[in-house]
């Protein structure tokens, strides 16, 4: 019966985690003031003033069918919800005053709920070790349209298997919309000097919202009408400010990468805190330093309850060294991943060479000891894993010095179909992964590629590997007319162009497992999904299937998102990590990274060079030999 009425509901949802924890959640906005003061952060870039850092943490909260209290405490759209969805109508194309109509008539939207425990406590660990003292740790960094909801059931799915998640909510205009509450100890002061009701930092609008609170309890359900307040006489005396989307061009040029470039200026400072926020949670938050500018939300009635949520992750997270925390993104998260990763492991190496003239982050103290405990480079680097990974962010002036160093570490990336016939994206990404660094050739900066003198520590497992060799220098990017977000991630355009390459030469396998050889680099994987699109790594395939059926072509978007996810967890546990398989019953998942092909997961060739064409003797790129 249950099953029968779920299907006659017609708003959306989604399917159940398939781990063997229950999920728990929490959104949480917490001033910068306490890391910046400490001395963990460096404060916000100059062209920016952002006095939070918001995210949502997803977490084991009980054996799975054992939770206590009822699921859906917690919506899929952020509060203030219509102001989001008239952001996503914006987004989308349409103009101001349609979006706000527009943002009254999907009211299903509202409704939509994670299939998660609100509010509920992390789950205590057991005598027989099935659930352990510390839980793996990953934080994700979101793609352009993206929040820190948007990739809830890729990241709470990695939660179910026995991991923290940490998702951000970057402030740098790449999202629809955001919303930054202003601590009552640092009230915005530009505000109160402009007597403005509208800000522009480094040419991104800011403004105040309609709505003071960061809850719900301002959005009645009876008739979703949102009470609307000054910013002057703002609920529980709180002011907000709206920052929008930016909308920026994506062809290759030099105005691109310097608007580019900032955006990852704040979206690496915004990471650097996150990482200071996750310290801080798992060596405890004293009672003297909790105050009313920390804000979790589901609302709690009670403030009383907010030490005990903040307490229960004391000494339950692996953080304790530079391997130990997963770092993983999509699209211009996955980008906004590599350069973070990249900035703090070679930042001795640069700081003493001088390369880099104008750094996007310079790492706190505490960050450089995380990845470098014995202040050196021969430790064990990061893990990475990277999905649809968007390049053009990285090939700028101010990011070449770091373009042309080996991303370090064990990495896995997953691609979809549109971003693996994306042929200068694709250059990009193997450049990304291979294990002698990035090389362009472009009028930008001449030719970056070369010894570049750094090599990643070697280890028992590199040691067996051969490192793919360089083929041939890249070729001058083209200024392809490719714009990555919602909700296709291309122009109608080269949308068209890919759909007509995929009509007329049917899919086949990037590199048969059963082909000639591929040549192997240590810890480094790449796979892509067929009949799968950018969205597909996202909630908005599986929230509407049939809307990614019809317009991007995604057969199943739940199948793209598992493999996705099966792929995660097993690369994870191949590093040591300790989470539960996706499928109990396996203890090495050999069908996901086994030798035999399987249905709907292609591996890719790591190879440099052309693309579409391997070396003489060797098939075409995407066939299969026989």
């Amino acid at each position: 019966m249950a099953s029968i009425l779920s299907r006659l509901n017609p708003t959306p949802t989604f399917p159940a985690y398939k781990g063997p924890y229950e999920v728990g959640t929490i959104d949480f906005e917490l001033p910068v003031s306490i890391f910046v003061d400490a001395g963990l952060s460096p404060p916000c870039p100059s062209h920016s003033d952002i006095p939070t850092i918001q995210f949502r943490v997803f977490y084991p909260t009980a054996l799975k069918g054992k939770a206590e209290g009822s699921q859906g405490g917690a919506t899929w759209l952020p509060s203030p919800r219509r102001e989001y969805i008239a952001a996503y109508c914006r987004f989308l194309g349409a103009g101001g005053f349609l979006a706000n109509v527009l943002s009254y008539v999907p009211r299903l939207l509202y409704y939509i709920k994670l299939p998660a425990y609100a509010g509920s406590k992390l789950l205590k660990p057991t005598p027989d070790d099935k659930v352990p003292e510390r839980f793996p740790t990953v934080v994700f960094s979101h793609g352009l349209g993206g929040t820190r909801n948007t990739y809830s059931y890729l990241t709470a799915s990695i939660a179910s298997q026995g991991a923290v998640v940490f998702s951000i909510e970057h402030r740098d205009g790449s999202g629809p919309t955001t919303f930054i509450r202003e601590p009552k100890k640092s009230i915005f002061s530009e505000f109160k000097r402009q007597g403005s009701n509208k800000l522009e930092a480094d040419g991104v609008p800011q403004t105040p919202s309609s709505s003071g609170s960061d809850s719900d309890e301002n959005e009645k359900e009876e008739g979703l009408k949102t009470k609307k307040q000054t910013p002057k006489t703002p609920a529980n005396g709180y002011s907000r400010r709206r920052l929008d989307y930016t909308n920026q061009a994506h062809e290759v040029s030099a105005a691109t990468a310097a608007m580019r470039n900032k955006q990852l200026e704040i979206r690496l400072w915004e990471l650097g805190v996150l990482y200071a926020t996750v310290q801080k949670l798992n060596s405890g938050w004293d009672s003297k330093e909790i105050d009313e500018d920390i804000h979790l939300s589901p609302s709690l009635k009670d403030r009383s309850d907010v030490p005990g949520l903040l307490g229960m992750f004391k000494s339950r997270l692996e953080v304790e060294n530079q391997a130990s925390i997963i770092w993983m993104g999509h699209s211009f998260g996955a980008a906004t991943t590599t350069q973070f990763v990249k900035s703090i492991w070679y930042w001795p190496h640069l700081e003493k060479s001088g390369e880099l003239k104008e750094p996007l982050y310079i790492p706190s103290e505490s960050l450089l000891k995380h990845f470098h405990p014995d202040g050196t480079m021969a430790g064990r680097p990061p893990i990475t894993i990277l999905l649809d990974m968007w390049c053009l962010s990285l090939i700028g002036e101010r990011t070449r010095a770091l373009w042309k160093l080996p991303l370090p570490g064990p990495t896995m990336g997953v691609l979809s179909q549109q971003f693996f016939k994306w042929k200068e994206n694709l250059r990009g990404i193997r450049h990304v992964f291979n294990l002698k660094g990035g090389s362009f050739e472009h009028a930008w900066f001449g030719d970056v590629g070369g010894d570049n003198g750094v090599a990643i520590p070697a280890s028992e497992v590199a040691a067996k590997g051969e490192a793919a060799p360089q083929l041939d220098k890249l070729q001058q990017i083209t200024s392809a007319d490719i714009t990555p977000q919602l909700p296709t991630g291309f122009s109608k355009d080269d949308e068209a162009k890919i759909q007509e390459t995929v009509e007329t030469d049917e899919l086949k396998m990037t590199q048969s497992r059963t082909s000639a050889p591929l040549r192997v680099q240590p810890d480094r994987k790449l796979y892509y999904t067929p009949t799968s699109a950018h969205l597909s790594q996202s909630d908005f395939g599986i929230l509407f299937p049939w809307s990614a059926k019809y317009m991007a072509k995604v057969d199943n978007s739940e199948r793209v998102l598992d493999l996705n996810i099966r792929a995660v967890i097993e690369f994870m546990r191949e590093q040591g990590v300790n989470v539960a398989p996706f499928n109990s019953e396996v203890v090495s998942d050999r069908e996901i990274f086994g030798e035999e092909p399987l249905a709907g997961w292609e591996i890719v060739s790591l190879e440099l060079g052309d693309e579409g064409l391997a070396k003489k003797g060797r098939t075409k790129a995407g066939e299969r030999e026989g």
